[in-house]
């Protein structure tokens, strides 16, 4: 989903602060008046707004605005510490007209990893909502104002070829990482905040496959391994382990690569 903010207008912040769970704790479940501004220091947090969900990471920003319904998906990392922002919405914001000139358009998600300055704002602001200056307000409209214009500029940089390979990274690290889960090309674009179209022509790039050839690829050869490391786990456990629906689609898969199934395979080379 997206965000809609009308830029350079009077801004009035209701509150702002740090918040630390030392204790996995969900997001609270509401439906806000004003619109609510999060950023992630340490730790990580699946979000809901409406039917989308957001999984944040350390400096990572979400836009929560006002009037949509969010509530937590799950729990978050023990000892979690992030910031937030309560903005009161504008009129023109109220009424939520996408196609209103007045209104610039954000991404819910926004990953501030390469940018510092916009966690500097963000502190700014905390730190200026608790000072006692008779300007106090006007800053903070100003300071606001600033926040979005970074924001915006965030979102519309180009991807790097150093940051498409970093993403590439990641994706790979993830896959590896976590066998018992089977990725989607929209799970991983969804995670890595890109394009699944653009994801998809990166990995074909960089490995010369797909990127469900690629985690396939994965798979098969950790199982392979597996088969010979641990020969006493049963192959439908096997299948469970490395993210297949049963043992039927595994062997399917495993014979179609290594030309034999997985228990040939295990038997030929284990003498038994």
């Amino acid at each position: 989903m997206s965000a809609y903010f009308q830029l350079m207008s009077p801004r009035r912040v209701s509150s702002a602060n740090y918040i630390t769970f030392i204790n996995p704790t969900p997001h609270p479940d509401r439906v806000m008046d004003e619109h609510d501004f999060l950023y992630m220091l340490d730790g990580s947090w699946r979000i809901m707004e409406e039917n989308s969900c957001y999984e944040m990471h350390s400096d990572d920003l979400l836009i929560l605005p006002a009037g949509r319904h969010h509530y937590g998906k799950g729990l978050c990392t023990p000892n979690n510490k992030h910031m937030y922002i309560h903005v009161k919405p504008l009129e023109a914001e109220r009424m939520g007209n996408a196609s209103s000139s007045r209104l610039a358009e954000f991404h819910s998600l926004i990953h501030c990893q390469d940018n510092p300055r916009i966690k500097e704002i963000f502190q700014e602001i905390i730190s200026l909502r608790w000072n006692g200056s008779s300007l106090r307000e006007d800053k903070l409209s100003l300071l606001i104002n600033l926040l979005l214009c970074e924001l915006k500029e965030q979102q519309e940089k180009p991807v790097s070829a150093s940051s498409s390979h970093n993403i590439l990274a990641e994706a790979s690290r993830l896959i590896q990482t976590t066998p018992q889960t089977f990725f989607t090309g929209k799970d991983l674009a969804d995670r890595f905040f890109v394009c699944e179209r653009t994801l998809s022509n990166q990995f074909k790039k960089a490995y010369g496959k797909t990127l469900y050839a690629y985690q396939m690829d994965v798979k098969l050869e950790m199982v392979r391994q597996f088969l010979l490391s641990q020969p006493e786990v049963k192959l439908h456990e096997t299948a469970l382990n490395f993210g297949f629906c049963d043992e039927f689609h595994m062997s399917r898969t495993f014979k179609r690569k290594y030309g034999v199934s997985p228990s040939q395979y295990r038997q030929e080379n284990l003498g038994s």
